[in-house]
């Protein structure tokens, strides 16, 4: 690549380097394509199976693997954006919605891979894809958005107190990029750190709370579809409808009527996570009682369905 020179004034302009992508996207596609055809078929079984509890359980099958789709989709767009820029203050490391930003004043040292000896990642780890903290060798505790074939594709960038693994082909010349910025000379200034990108500005994401709110409302959800695929095969072929008893009127239908419950679920689920997600934003509180709120209603809807199909 080009590296530009020093502009008037003497602040250098930016020099981005981007690692080999194609294995990892590939891979990473791979994955996202097994996911979501295996959501796929089990959703046609799903869709044209009987009310019953192994229905119930392809369903959960369609949820769990179209959630990996596109959680494997997101890394691997991830990894197709993976790059490295240095410009006047900082380099910039840019993964998934998010920027690492390392100023250059902390940049003590920058070392190629066939020097470091052993490496391990714990984290995201397939071909062409080293995301998660590790170890190397000689240099102790590092933090990788590498997507290196071999040790030697890397290079590490030594900070105070943390260490980054790099895939550049061109290592020379990121080292040259990097030491043309220590040679302006800048004052110290923010600290290390990672800054949010479009959508992973959301609060919500670092919100634990939040997380433990949707897997109450999703178990919730999930037990009251449980009950009622478990319980349907055994109904009579006419159901007897008192619900509110209080009025004294008895409705006889199909007992597909008492499916009607979990729909009511369903929908008031998705209805709150929206409305729970796009508050959150603004006022945490509200945005966490939509979500809770969700998962209680689940727990009344399940309670209605057992009194509904034993008096059925």
């Amino acid at each position: 690549m080009v590296h530009p020179g020093p502009r008037a004034g003497g602040v250098v302009d930016a020099d981005t380097f981007r690692p080999p992508r194609a294995l990892g996207v590939i891979v990473g596609g791979a994955f996202t394509t097994w996911a979501a055809f295996i959501a796929l078929v089990a959703g046609v079984l799903a869709g044209g199976g009987a009310i019953e509890f192994t229905t119930f359980l392809a369903w959960v099958v369609v949820a769990v693997f179209g959630a990996l789709a596109l959680l494997f989709g997101w890394w691997t767009i991830g990894i197709a954006r993976l790059a490295y820029e240095i410009d006047d203050d900082a380099l910039r490391i840019r993964w998934c919605g998010r920027e690492v930003v390392i100023p250059v004043v902390d940049i003590q040292r920058v070392v190629p891979g066939r020097t470091v000896g052993e490496e391990t990642v714990s984290g995201l780890n397939w071909w062409g894809c080293h995301i998660g903290r590790g170890m190397a060798a000689s240099l102790g505790p590092t933090l990788f958005f590498a997507t290196h074939n071999r040790p030697e594709d890397n290079v590490f960038v030594v900070t105070p107190g943390r260490t980054y693994g790099l895939t550049v082909p061109d290592q020379v010349g990121f080292a040259e990029a990097c030491s043309r910025r220590l040679i302006v000379g800048f004052e110290p200034g923010e600290p290390q750190r990672v800054e949010p990108q479009g959508l992973a500005l959301l609060p919500l994401w670092g919100d634990q709370d939040v997380w433990f709110a949707l897997s109450f409302v999703l178990v919730a959800l999930g037990a009251l579809g449980g009950f009622l695929f478990s319980q349907y095969p055994d109904l009579p072929a006419l159901v007897q409808i008192d619900f509110p008893r209080a009025t004294g009127i008895v409705r006889v239908d199909h007992p597909s009527a008492l499916l009607r419950i979990g729909a009511v679920g369903g929908g008031i689920v998705a209805v709150n996570l929206g409305l729970g997600f796009l508050l959150h934003a603004r006022e945490r509180a509200a945005g966490l009682w939509l979500l809770v709120s969700a998962g209680l209603i689940q727990a009344v809807l399940l309670g209605a369905a057992v009194v509904a199909f034993e008096r059925a």
